[in-house]
């Protein structure tokens, strides 16, 4: 009946001494807060999201342009990357663009006449509002 009881108070005595290292720690943390903030590079969440009939193909369409296009550049001056700009885009919108490089190929393998479909569309929708205003 003695051998029962000394590992049982001695497992009562390592849960008393856990409990008193966890008060420790929180101690610590009221006086000290800035010490135990974590220190991320994560970017504040962008208050913009897709509505939910644009697929993230559609999205794909403007990167891969982009892309191409070599017009967006690092302070360097250097062509910025595929995977920079899918980046950029997952940020900009709260997306998951996942293998930029096989979606990036599956814009670029679509059938002629759905290879711009997007882009195109922004291009009508860009050519009424001119015209709705009236200039020339």
């Amino acid at each position: 009946m003695g051998k029962r009881k000394i590992p049982f108070t001695q497992f009562i005595d390592e849960a008393i001494g856990i409990i008193n290292t966890e008060i420790y720690i929180i101690r610590l943390r009221i006086k000290y807060p800035e010490q135990f903030r974590t220190h991320s590079n994560t970017q504040p969440l962008s208050p913009l999201y897709l509505a939910d009939k644009t697929t993230l193909i559609n999205i794909m369409e403007m990167v891969s342009g982009l892309f191409l296009s070599k017009d967006i550049v690092y302070q360097n001056g250097k062509p910025a990357y595929l995977v920079d700009l899918a980046k950029a885009f997952e940020w900009l919108f709260n997306i998951k663009i996942g293998d930029c490089y096989q979606k990036h190929e599956d814009v670029i393998k679509r059938k002629p006449g759905k290879l711009t479909g997007f882009l195109n569309g922004l291009v009508e929708l860009i050519k009424k509002e001119h015209d709705k205003k009236g200039y020339r």
